[in-house]
């Protein structure tokens, strides 16, 4: 059974760059050399329509490029198209091909020919690809499908093994192992082929299947029952992008099939497959914004930013006034500290919309990154005359008035946070730190100090309540509240500078 993300349509993939391709290419005489680069690019980006669209009128002029061949079957192959792909590729061999393009066609038409059950054909060309690549793990691969549906069942372990040999991360191979272990009942065996292939190919309802077998035989209820459940869930997945395959078989240029597998990957956690999807949507429907938005999206969850970027500036370019890519873009030039760049993106999101105060948001992170502290304090106030005057947006307003000399204008944002009925320590603490700096309002700056310390005992609100105590002259609490502060941060100096203060204090004091 083939499986979603690696099925026999894309099992094989080409072992040669595109800079080897040029090389043939350009030794073949053709008046359609730019055509044929056209196609390849688009087999690279797996857009197989558009490559079929542009390599047909090339065979139909010249039926003797084996290279046109070459490209044409592989893209039949790759959309399961194999009666096709058989007939575009079994001339190869008769149009004096490299030795490259060979051995690569015999790959290919083994698995063609295993797809059509045409098994001795398969066993011949896998044989014949084996023979020139030894290396590769796909034609070990194919022989031992062969010999799997001949009932050779030993034969077909030993051309597994070679596959894994060749490439130790080819899934499909161990979920054949496990399959003849299974046979074979070497359960313990099967449980860690089919355990490797699960996590080669998380997706893949397979080897669940496998497994639950396995443990219907020794009797495990436990781990098999967890196992159907995720081969449930998984065989679901499968089906439904099954049918949605076939169904874009069948009409290679309809979008929104490809909108739905994409989605459905995505729905499933299947981000690489999702994203691929996305990706081939951009290259054959370019104006398709819903694509370059969710490759922007899901990029940006992958953490691929430049990928990201990229998409995202498509999209500005299909709309202009996209509200949220403009901030999605900003946000990674200011993750990327491009701040020049992030603050065009967010002054054109204000000009977009001026009462959504998430860009000016983004505008004061960018400013403050940058140590403009003023003009981010600038950007605050008016969030705040926006009306968005949360507890954090207040006590963040507060900080800002401070470090700009703003002091009572701070005050009066810390007891707006409080205000707010959130149990919060930092309004408290911001507070008694000006009362205790400022040596005013003690009494008052102990109450909020002490607030702060019940809401969050850490060692910051433990320092600044030693300080209230040092100022009002109430020195063994003062030791004593330094000491905690230090006792949860020993390394803090200047905790410990704070303790030496005390220390002299008590010692200059009058006996």
């Amino acid at each position: 059974m083939e499986r979603i993300g690696s099925t026999s349509a894309n099992l094989f993939s080409l072992t040669f760059g595109l800079c080897l391709i040029a090389n043939l290419l350009f030794s073949e005489v053709t008046p359609d050399k730019h055509q044929l680069e056209i196609a390849i690019s688009y087999v690279g980006q797996e857009s197989y329509p558009l490559a079929i669209g542009v390599l047909s009128p090339l065979l139909r002029k010249n039926p003797s490029s084996f290279l046109v061949r070459y490209y044409l079957g592989d893209c039949y192959r790759r959309q399961r198209l194999y009666h096709k792909a058989s007939e575009i590729l079994s001339p190869i061999f008769t149009l004096n091909p490299t030795e490259l393009i060979s051995n690569q066609t015999h790959v290919m038409l083994a698995e063609i020919y295993l797809q059509l059950g045409q098994l001795d054909l398969a066993f011949e060309q896998a044989k014949s690809a084996i023979k020139n690549l030894p290396n590769l793990a796909e034609p070990h691969y194919y022989i031992g499908k062969v010999y799997l549906l001949w009932r050779q069942l030993d034969h077909a372990r030993t051309a597994f093994i070679q596959s894994i040999q060749q490439n130790s991360t080819f899934s499909d191979a161990y979920q054949e192992l496990g399959h003849i272990a299974l046979i074979q009942n070497q359960t313990q065996k099967a449980i860690e082929y089919f355990r490797k292939m699960i996590d080669l190919d998380p997706f893949d309802h397979r080897p669940h299947f496998g497994l639950i077998k396995v443990y219907q035989k020794i009797d495990n209820r436990e781990l098999a029952n967890q196992h159907q459940k995720q081969f449930k869930t998984l065989k679901k997945y499968f089906d439904q992008i099954y049918d949605l395959q076939m169904m874009l078989v069948d009409e290679p240029a309809n979008v929104q099939i490809r909108l739905k597998i994409a989605e459905l990957h995505y729905r499933n956690q299947n981000l690489t497959a999702s994203l691929n999807d996305y990706r081939i949507i951009t290259v054959e429907h370019p104006g398709t914004g819903e694509a370059w938005d969710q490759l922007g999206r899901i990029s940006m969850q992958t953490e691929d930013f430049e990928t990201a970027i990229s998409a995202f500036d498509h999209l500005i370019q299909l709309c202009p006034e996209s509200l949220e890519t403009h901030l999605r873009l900003g946000w990674i030039y200011t993750k990327q500290q491009r701040f020049e760049e992030a603050k065009q993106l967010l002054q054109k999101a204000i000009r977009l919309s001026p009462s959504l105060t998430l860009a000016y948001h983004g505008l004061a992170e960018v400013h403050l990154a940058e140590g403009n502290s003023d003009l981010a304090l600038s950007v605050y106030e008016q969030i705040v005359k926006l009306g968005d005057c949360g507890p954090d947006i207040m006590i963040t307003l507060g900080q800002l008035r401070i470090e700009n000399g703003q002091t009572n204008e701070a005050l009066v944002a810390f007891q707006t946070a409080i205000k707010s009925g959130r149990n919060d320590s930092r309004p408290y603490l911001y507070i008694a730190q000006i009362y205790a700096e400022t040596g005013t309002y003690l009494v008052n700056a102990e109450k909020f100090a002490q607030k702060a310390v019940k809401l969050n005992p850490s060692p910051l609100e433990l320092s600044t309540l030693a300080l209230v105590y040092l100022r009002q002259d109430k020195l063994n609490l003062a030791e004593d509240t330094i000491r905690q502060a230090l006792s949860k941060s020993p390394d803090n100096l200047d905790y410990q500078k704070r303790l030496d203060e005390i220390l002299q204090a008590q010692n200059n004091k009058p006996k």
